[in-house]
């Protein structure tokens, strides 16, 4: 059985709005991360909750091109079952890294944590 690795991730406070930056791991202070074999994203979650007033946009980055998961932080909430819980995002062997954006309200760092597990199969 595989054992999850949850991980925290903070976007420092942008110069602007709608300007993506990207995220850095809270442990190694670093950005971009490698996986060798398949993994898969379990959860994600805002830590803390941002302000009623601000709005973030994550997006997941793979060998230096978007790939489709893109994240919203009005639907990944600790207090709802809003969650992004879906069971697994497959990730395939690559470089990875997370970046964001600030959409709405006065500029601020934000931080998320991702839970990652090895597929079973």
């Amino acid at each position: 059985m595989a054992l999850p690795v949850i991980r925290r991730y903070t976007l420092a406070a942008p110069a602007a709005l709608n300007v993506f930056g990207n995220l850095t791991d809270d442990e190694t202070g670093v950005a971009t991360f490698l996986l060798l074999k398949g993994n898969a994203i379990m959860d994600i979650v805002n830590d803390p909750d941002p302000a009623a007033t601000l709005r973030y946009e994550f997006i997941l980055n793979k060998n230096g091109q978007q790939t489709p998961v893109r994240i919203f932080s009005t639907g990944i909430s600790p207090t709802t079952a809003g969650r992004m819980n879906v069971g697994g995002v497959t990730m395939s062997a690559g470089n990875y890294i997370w970046s964001g954006a600030q959409r709405f309200g006065a500029v601020a760092a934000t931080s998320i944590i991702v839970k990652y597990a090895a597929p079973l199969n």
